[in-house]
């Protein structure tokens, strides 16, 4: 099923539980940046985050059945300007979306953020997430199962 046509549910994050996940502040990257964070939503959704060297914050949404994936990248964090760009209105909107009563597709999700001059990209990732292993494990469908040294 074409996360395109997946609507994501109202649902409630269930966010970090104690210990954190594995993937999370312990070297798992995600395009090359580590993962700094992860939470889990309805339909098999997750969501994690990592920093640049430019103090940019990136979002990633991935559908864990599909290895579907929608980034979104803030302005760097110096900038003392605000706005949608900024990484706390990023995940606002994202996550406001998640939990709204409203159903959005993926694709509904990266055309309010362009509309707010976000840059994002959608990709569709071969290799099961640390993210996805660890809250939906039996979803790795035909993607490589997550290995914790695989890059």
């Amino acid at each position: 099923m074409s996360s395109a046509l997946v609507a994501l549910c109202a649902g409630q994050a269930f966010g970090l539980t104690p210990p954190p996940p594995p993937c999370a502040y312990s070297g798992d990257m995600a395009e090359g940046r580590e993962i700094a964070s992860t939470g889990n939503w309805s339909n098999q959704f997750v969501s994690y985050t990592t920093y640049d060297k430019a103090d940019r914050t990136y979002f990633y949404l991935e559908h864990c059945p599909s290895g579907r994936v929608l980034r979104s990248k803030s302005q760097p964090h110096s900038l003392t300007s605000t706005g949608p760009r900024d990484a706390s209105e990023i995940s606002a909107t994202v996550y406001d979306a998640l939990a709204s009563e409203t159903p959005y597709t993926m694709g509904d999700l990266q055309a309010l953020l362009r509309d707010q001059g976000v840059p994002t990209k959608r990709f569709t990732s071969k290799r099961e997430s640390c993210a996805c292993q660890t809250y939906f494990p039996d979803t790795v469908g035909s993607k490589t199962p997550y290995k914790k040294d695989a890059k």
